[in-house]
């Protein structure tokens, strides 16, 4: 039988995190969250999770960069499909874009607060879906 896909919420607000958690369990995906940038690389070493759902400005505006950047520099975690799901557009008015700015933040892919939810399940699986083709490739 298959074990469940694991996805990690590293977002300060509660109340995206109670939504976005029942929308993905009513999925059958395995939620767990943190709601502190201190608590999130603990918590992905202890649970691996196979997909991140991470905010940029929590405690500061810098820590989902932070995050992502320890995330892809660890060769253990750089596998793991980061999504980037932020209002850093609507709060500071900076243009945020993986293609031109992907050297300094290496999110996997990223969306706009508020996220509408068939566009936040797409995300997801399009991201699973090509991160189990790479360790298909991989492991052939």
């Amino acid at each position: 039988m298959d074990k469940p896909t694991k996805i990690l919420i590293i977002d300060d607000d509660p109340h995206f995190v109670k939504a976005t958690r029942t929308v993905l369990e009513s999925k059958n995906y395995q939620v767990e969250a943190v709601n502190y940038p201190a608590e999130a690389m603990e918590k992905v070493m202890k649970i691996m999770p196979d997909l991140i759902l991470l905010d940029i400005m929590m405690e500061k505006l810098t820590d989902g960069f932070d995050i992502c950047y320890k995330l892809k520099h660890d060769p253990k975690l750089k596998k793991i499909p980061v999504l980037a799901v932020t209002a850093i557009t609507k709060e500071t008015g900076f243009k945020f874009s993986p293609e031109s700015d992907g050297e300094y933040f290496e999110a996997d892919d990223y969306v706009e607060k508020p996220v509408k939810i068939p566009d936040l399940l797409e995300r997801i699986e399009k991201l699973l879906k090509r991160q189990t083709q790479k360790n298909m490739a991989q492991d052939a």
